[in-house]
């Protein structure tokens, strides 16, 4: 019997840096990580080079197969809004017009013949990896200061809640076109 190592897309940036060390080191998740910029990420998602992808929140309506499929995303809270959505960056500046509602910058999703043992062992990882987030900023390329990093990530909201769902929904109901951002963070 052959076994299919399935294999997971996600962006190389510092957010996503707990969902990237709970996938190297959690030890019941055999998966083929593809590590990339989130127009890649995408595209393997759409060619079926990647059968879960954490993909950019604008991504997903556009996508007929990608399903949700986690508990998890990176996203923010109304708290952080100053933090993350400073700038002059169109994707975000969209979501500004939503009022305070909670955020999800990315998400993950699967196709819909994604094996579920293997959804739930990516669950898994990226809570080992959530749980372990300070051992994950150590071994991140992109903290030079690790504790300025793990102060970085703490903008941050990993749990993707109803809130948020809610807030996706409105958001892709609302009729908003974005182009994905090129790097959420």
């Amino acid at each position: 019997m052959m076994v299919t190592v399935p294999r997971i897309a996600a962006v190389s940036c510092f957010s996503a840096t707990p969902f990237i060390y709970g996938i190297r080191h959690e030890g019941n998740l055999r998966a083929e990580l593809l590590l990339s910029d989130p127009d890649t990420v995408i595209q393997h998602f759409i060619e079926r080079k990647a059968d879960i992808a954490l993909l950019p929140f604008t991504a997903v309506p556009l996508l007929s197969d990608a399903h949700i499929v986690t508990r998890y995303c990176i996203g923010g809270v109304p708290s952080a809004r100053e933090a993350l959505l400073g700038g002059d960056d169109p994707l975000l500046a969209a979501w500004k017009e939503c009022g305070e509602l909670p955020f999800a910058f990315a998400v993950w999703a699967a196709h819909g013949d994604t094996d579920p043992d293997t959804v739930e062992a990516l669950q898994h990882a990226l809570t080992y990896g959530l749980e372990r987030s300070y051992e994950a900023v150590l071994s991140s390329p992109f903290a030079s200061d690790p504790q300025r990093g793990y102060d970085t990530l703490s903008h941050f909201d990993y749990i993707f809640d109803n809130q948020k769902n809610q807030a996706l929904r409105k958001f892709w109901d609302s009729g908003v076109k974005v182009a994905p951002r090129a790097n959420p963070g």
